[in-house]
């Protein structure tokens, strides 16, 4: 494999280490501290707003300045974001509004890095001369991976010392990432000439151009419908249900990251049997049954039942069906979208996307303290089901089998 795409996915794989590690700690410390499930949806969304706004603004800056610079600066900065939250935690005068004030810079930081390290996988993977669907399953395993590790690392490490302490190693997974980028990854720097001549020029202009190009796109606004809601339920199925479901049974802490490592298990599972097996398997069809089955699974579970062998092989058996998700997406949109518009383009698509995170852990806090757990979530396993069925019913996402045969003619006339 090409030294840059390994330094690419290293990179990658721990500072998502770091950040699985403060999705289990964050909400914890808020649903310990204050005994209120809408708090910590609230603490949910107080990162992910700020998240999604800093990847939407972003877009026209990462294509400007170059992916990797802006990858860097942001990784650096948020070192000392992450760190500020657990230094002014162990001041016990230190008021919710501060911790949510720094939670949200952190989320801004990190919204700006991950934008610029999207618009870097593409081209690091060109560089690498693998195929857009080998380079983005590999980079979909390296997330599964550190969810593999990060999520019962959380745990344990949570239940060994306090929440605001573990955010201490998400700091400095920020800054490993940003001396890797920094010092060894030689693609993503701007590339003016790649620019088309007759765009307008200017920051609103590119950006405009973002939304454009989503509007005009039939599949990549589907795909873009379909994550926001799902992405709702999953924020508040991992932030929401399965802490209140920790605490209401009798698991420990510790039980919040092995939830985790089920689905972490299956997923990479998946990954490598996908890796194998994608070339023969069509991209409509697998992602919408895989969508379908595995995402409202674990939704079920936690209505139905306090087993925790039923929760976890209900995870696992999800995270190997979800694995195909990603990797089928990321080369359908990567292949849709001109290189110089990375940048502008996916970050409206994540960022529109990614608006149903913070709705999902605040909807669901309150619909947990309003309703209960198992209410909750079986109408969010309806939910799921409901919009997961729009691969099968609209014609739109008929372009992805259409873009998986114009890629195999390309191969054949090279």
């Amino acid at each position: 494999m090409n030294r840059q795409l390994i330094v690419l996915l290293a990179a990658e794989g721990i500072s998502m280490l770091g950040s699985r590690i403060t999705f289990v700690a964050l909400p914890w410390l808020v649903l310990t501290s204050t005994d209120s499930a809408l708090l910590a949806g609230v603490a949910g969304f107080a990162e992910m707003v700020p998240y999604i706004l800093a990847g939407l603004i972003g877009g026209p800056i990462v294509d400007r300045v170059g992916p990797r610079p802006t990858a860097v600066v942001a990784d650096a900065a948020s070192v000392l974001a992450v760190a500020g939250i657990p230094l002014f935690a162990f001041y016990q005068s230190a008021s919710l509004g501060v911790l949510l004030t720094l939670i949200a810079l952190a989320g801004a930081l990190r919204g700006f890095g991950d934008a610029a390290k999207r618009a870097l996988l593409p081209r690091t993977i060109a560089a690498a001369g693998v195929s857009t669907e080998r380079g983005t399953t590999l980079y979909d395993g390296v997330s599964r991976a550190s969810t593999l590790v990060g999520l019962p690392l959380a745990g344990l490490l949570i239940a060994a010392f306090d929440p605001a302490t573990v955010l201490l190693f998400d700091a400095a997974t920020f800054a490993v990432a940003a001396v890797l980028i920094g010092a060894l990854l030689r693609v993503g720097f701007a590339d003016a000439a790649a620019c088309d001549e007759t765009e307008e020029h200017g920051y609103g202009a590119a950006l405009r151009n973002g939304f454009r190009y989503v509007r005009d796109d039939r599949l990549i606004l589907g795909v873009m419908s379909l994550l926001f809601v799902t992405n709702m339920f999953d924020q508040a199925y991992a932030t929401v249900f399965v802490p209140v479901w920790v605490r209401e049974g009798p698991h420990g802490p510790a039980a919040l990251g092995v939830v985790g490592t089920a689905f972490g298990l299956g997923a990479v599972a998946g990954n490598i049997l996908y890796t194998v097996i994608a070339p023969r398997l069509p991209r409509r069809r697998t992602f919408g049954i895989c969508f379908f089955v595995g995402g409202p699974a674990q939704l079920v579970a936690l209505a139905f039942t306090n087993e925790v062998w039923v929760v976890l092989a209900t995870a696992a058996i999800s995270g190997a069906l979800m694995s195909t998700v990603n990797p089928i997406l990321l080369a359908a949109v990567y292949r849709r979208i001109p290189a110089h518009m990375h940048g502008r383009v996916f970050s409206v698509l994540i960022s529109v996307s990614w608006a149903g995170i913070p709705l999902g852990g605040v909807l669901g806090g309150w619909v947990t303290d309003v309703l209960g757990l198992r209410t909750a979530a079986l109408l969010a396993a309806i939910g799921y089901l409901a919009v997961t069925a729009a691969p099968f019913v609209f014609p739109a996402w008929e372009a992805l089998d259409r873009t998986e045969q114009a890629a195999r003619k390309a191969v054949a006339a090279a």
